[in-house]
């Protein structure tokens, strides 16, 4: 068992090392008057957007139209879905938004629309490429204002970590799919 508990111990440490040299890469990109917190947040939308992008593409586009039940996105609508969130989500703070994108909606009209893979790919790293060029000249410090969204109200600190929250929110629901059609994550 302690054996085990060493192993366990190191396995971790080495993943949060890994991570953490990842994230601080993205941060030293940024502007030296960037802040922290953006410089952390930048970096953790952009390490777990890697894996976003590693997993839309080992999925064959034949399984993008794939979906668990009735109701419930499609994996070209989850990545659709992440791509135009990134854009919504940090417009709030400033990064410009395409022309094909609706600044206060879900954007479900592309979500079924942008359905081949090819495009879905492009349009997804679109997405963390424009938020990286956004990370890299973001300065504000001023957490505490508040940006009304359709769904609320909120502080710049508490949308940068919905943002990379969000995320992650949807490459766990992307690996579960990919899994449940035997697909192993490629990272």
């Amino acid at each position: 068992m302690k054996r085990f508990s060493l192993v366990m111990f190191v396995l971790l440490t080495c993943g949060m090392m890994a991570y953490n040299i990842s994230a601080q890469d993205m941060g030293n990109k940024m502007k030296d008057n960037s802040s922290s917190l953006a410089k952390l947040v930048a970096g953790d939308i952009m390490q777990t957007g890697k894996k976003v992008m590693s997993l839309a593409d080992a999925i064959p586009a034949e399984d993008y139209g794939w979906r668990p039940m009735e109701g419930v996105r499609s994996v070209s609508e989850v990545f659709v879905h992440v791509a135009a969130s990134n854009y919504f989500l940090l417009s709030y703070l400033g990064m410009p938004m395409p022309a094909n994108l609706k600044p206060d909606s879900e954007n479900e009209d592309l979500e079924k629309t942008m359905t081949d893979k090819e495009e879905v790919m492009k349009f997804l790293k679109q997405s963390f490429d424009d938020a990286q060029k956004f990370f890299a000249g973001y300065h504000d410090t001023d957490y505490d204002a508040k940006v009304k969204l359709p769904f609320g109200e909120f502080t710049k600190g508490t949308l940068l970590m919905i943002a990379a929250g969000h995320v992650h929110e949807h490459l766990g629901q992307s690996i579960a799919y990919a899994r449940t059609n035997h697909i192993v994550p490629p990272w």
